[in-house]
């Protein structure tokens, strides 16, 4: 019987809520496709893995309509790494809009103490000038750290959290900035940031800038694993004071930029559709189709930050058929990827996003992670799985993705 049959008499025929299907139907699904990773899926608590899954289906005006399964979901921590860039550059965009400037304006960091740096120059940009434009490009194909921390320090942390409340992500916590230069509560409180125009007038002044509200973590339990001591003794590694981002609230914002044109007006993000098209071609775009910044291919190869499908280890994609608009994370022994992932030629478009926890000793410090040996071939086999599934499944309407490929031009 065909895979996709069986599992939906399988599915009509169990008395289980709506959760436990969609569950049922992924487990099913990944077991049978995934054989290799049978430990993995045994043990969900050892490796931490969640995945979301989300089947999209256009009537004959190309509007969507999606279908989530999900397994393993819940709030137990998942440290988000640089997933957080996702949130954080939606936000800065936002803020940038409401004052009517410009991304590609030039933004000046200046220093109020010890441990922030003042930035007046940026020799990635076609100018020479730093902006949050260039910084959020940096991010989306590369994903580079201080990029973050600078676009996170015009945003602020009180801002970012009370955009985030409005969006109806009341869990998600953005308390570092990644850079790691200003520790504990000091990365909260964000320098004097300025904004020039091209006769280097400021047109707007934002000060130093204290945090106001104080954030507890959204849950009672983040510790995770151990961490060496100087006297040597291991302790519990609390992630309390770290960022939060589940899996779950990070597909939903990349659902929601993707289809933001289709959702209702409570749900809709407040971003311009320029905005939104420019975060979606830098997420798509591989190192080396961009000319500012402009990468070594040798260092960023195609498959960089395209742990779906490719696993990060592809140095040159030569089809140009399948696509993946996605943001990634990786520290701690924490693997995430979070995408839309198309295929032009065959009309195949799913949203996918999925974490696994590769640290088998369980402790933090001597940064060797299974990564290359479990993690990053689990997300692409996963992947696959799935693209495999979605080329069998039949559908009434044939997506309409051109501007998704006009975004790649």
């Amino acid at each position: 019987m065909h895979l996709l049959l069986r599992i939906s008499v399988m599915l009509f025929f169990v008395p289980v809520n709506l959760k436990a299907q969609t569950s049922l139907f992924l487990d099913s699904l990944l077991r049978t496709n995934m054989s290799n990773f049978a430990q993995v899926f045994a043990n969900p608590d050892k490796f931490k893995v969640q995945i979301i899954y989300t089947q999209i289906n256009r009537d004959k005006k190309n509007k969507p309509f999606f279908t989530e399964y999900t397994l393993n979901t819940s709030d137990k921590y998942i440290y988000p790494a640089s997933t957080v860039k996702l949130p954080v550059s939606l936000i800065a965009l936002m803020k940038l809009e409401e004052l009517n400037i410009k991304p590609a304006t030039i933004m000046i960091t200046d220093s109020a103490f010890y441990c922030q740096k003042k930035v007046t120059k940026d020799s990635t940009a076609e100018n020479g000038k730093p902006s949050i434009e260039n910084y959020i490009k940096k991010m989306f194909l590369v994903s580079d750290n201080v990029a973050c921390a600078r676009v996170y320090e015009f945003v602020g942390h009180d801002y970012a959290h009370q955009k985030l409340k409005e969006m109806g992500y009341n869990n998600i916590r953005l308390f570092n900035r990644l850079d790691g230069q200003c520790p504990g509560d000091t990365s909260k409180t964000t320098p004097p940031v300025y904004f020039l125009n091209e006769n280097n007038d400021t047109i707007y002044k934002q000060a130093l800038t204290l945090p106001n509200e104080k954030f507890k973590h959204p849950i009672s339990n983040s510790k995770i694993g151990k961490i060496k001591m100087a006297n040597n003794q291991f302790v519990s590694k609390d992630f309390s004071t770290h960022n939060y981002l589940t899996p779950t609230d990070l597909h939903s914002i990349m659902k929601k930029l993707v289809f933001n044109e289709y959702l209702g007006k409570h749900e809709k993000i407040k971003l311009s559709n320029a905005g939104r098209l420019f975060m979606l071609r830098y997420l798509g775009l591989y190192p080396k189709e961009s000319m500012f910044p402009k990468y070594d291919k040798k260092i960023y190869y195609d498959s960089y930050k395209k742990y779906f499908l490719y696993g990060s280890s592809v140095a040159t994609i030569k089809q140009d058929s399948i696509r993946i608009f996605n943001i990634v994370g990786r520290a701690y022994g924490f693997l995430i990827d979070c995408a839309y992932i198309v295929d032009f030629k065959n009309n195949i478009e799913y949203l996918l996003t999925a974490c696994i926890y590769v640290n088998e000793k369980n402790t933090f410090g001597s940064g060797k992670y299974e990564y290359d040996k479990l993690g990053l071939p689990f997300l692409k086999e996963l992947s696959w799985s799935l693209y495999n599934f979605e080329r069998t499944r039949l559908k009434d309407f044939a997506p309409n993705l051109s501007e998704f490929k006009e975004l790649l031009r």
